[in-house]
């Protein structure tokens, strides 16, 4: 599947595939006196969270139509009454996740089909790779629905039989940490949707949720969104790819990288819980591999939860201090690009 980028100053549009975690924050406290006890431990995780900025997530944007897709791969979207694998390859997803995730399924029109080890507390690497691989080879299971993000799906890719992706066809929905399972479709060249998992039939609006469910039959929606500072005009066109910028360090030059592709692509980044030095160490990682410079073009999505604080990589000596992640990554990787770049696209772990 292609798709085609445009970006301006004021607005820019894209035809994408594309919409849409667990949010953790830790704290440690010392030894104080039995009266403090209660109070710093709020303060130190108020502290904390103020200083936490979030950026492209209030992004303006429009639906402005959908289009059925017709091109190569429309067999791969679903029809009511297929059969949808409900699985996890990634972390361990709690019985209530699992649970709107079926219900939400059916509602939708599909007949899901829960995968034996989806919520196993004590289950091994070779019980997610099992749920997989039962979904790919079950003729009857039309697509593979993730429950949840987190953690282990590059391991999962690791051991997995991926010549049955390319056997099978059948595409895999989820984001965040099944970046890595996007890649490896992508390298297989059967499509997948990076869309919300079991948040789409809980927290996310009914607009995107909608909107979600609509890809899912092929219906491909166009989008308007508001302009950044930051955007390069142009024109591009190529595979979309991508996803969370930190699991795309951890398939890079694997058999299953998905920017190891001979045609042209359009690069897709986002992530959460970050600070400037964990993004610059992630985006050099793809600029030392040749990924930034390969790219048609560039769309950045949501970066949610940054801490500014931590670490020393703060834009001090590097032209004065950084404004956010975008100003960062506009500065050190892609100010001299010449492709177009669309910053701010709301798609990511927000809550839209």
């Amino acid at each position: 599947m292609r798709i085609k980028m445009q970006t301006k100053m004021k607005f820019r549009k894209i035809l994408a595939v594309t919409v849409s975690a667990a949010l953790v924050c830790g704290m440690l406290s010392g030894c104080m006196r039995k009266e403090e006890k209660a109070a710093e431990p709020a303060d130190t995780q108020a502290e904390g969270e103020a200083r936490l900025f979030s950026e492209g997530v209030d992004t303006v944007i429009e639906i402005t139509g959908f289009k059925k897709y017709t091109g190569a791969d429309a067999e791969c979207f679903l029809k009511a009454g297929d059969k949808v694998a409900v699985i996890s390859p990634s972390s361990l997803p709690t019985r209530e996740q699992a649970d709107a995730t079926i219900r939400g399924l059916t509602e939708w029109g599909y007949v899901p089909v829960e995968g034996k080890y989806v919520c196993t507390v004590d289950r091994t690497l070779d019980n997610c790779r099992e749920d997989l691989e039962w979904a790919l080879s079950d003729p009857e299971i039309k697509a593979v629905f993730c429950v949840r993000g987190g953690y282990a799906s590059c391991e999962v890719m690791e051991v997995a039989d991926r010549k049955l992706i390319t056997e099978a066809r059948k595409p895999i929905i989820g984001f965040s940490d099944i970046t890595a399972c996007h890649s490896t479709w992508t390298r297989a060249g059967v499509p997948s949707i990076h869309a919300s998992m079991s948040a789409a039939f809980t927290d996310l609006p009914k607009d995107c949720a909608d909107t979600e469910r609509n890809m899912l039959r092929g219906e491909i929606p166009t989008y308007k969104c508001a302009g950044s500072e930051y955007d390069r005009q142009g024109t591009a066109e190529g595979i979309l790819i991508g996803g969370n910028l930190t699991i795309m360090t951890t398939v890079a030059n694997t058999e299953y990288d998905s920017t190891k592709l001979d045609q042209p692509y359009i690069l897709f980044l986002e992530d959460c819980e970050c600070d400037y030095h964990q993004v610059h160490y992630s985006m050099t990682v793809l600029k030392n591999n040749g990924v930034l410079d390969h790219a048609a073009g560039i769309i950045l999505g949501e970066w949610t939860d940054t801490d500014p604080m931590p670490g020393d990589y703060v834009g001090d000596s590097r032209g004065g201090k950084f404004s956010g992640v975008y100003d960062m990554i506009y500065r050190q990787f892609l100010k001299d690009l010449d492709v177009p770049v669309a910053y701010g696209f709301p798609a990511g772990h927000g809550g839209k």
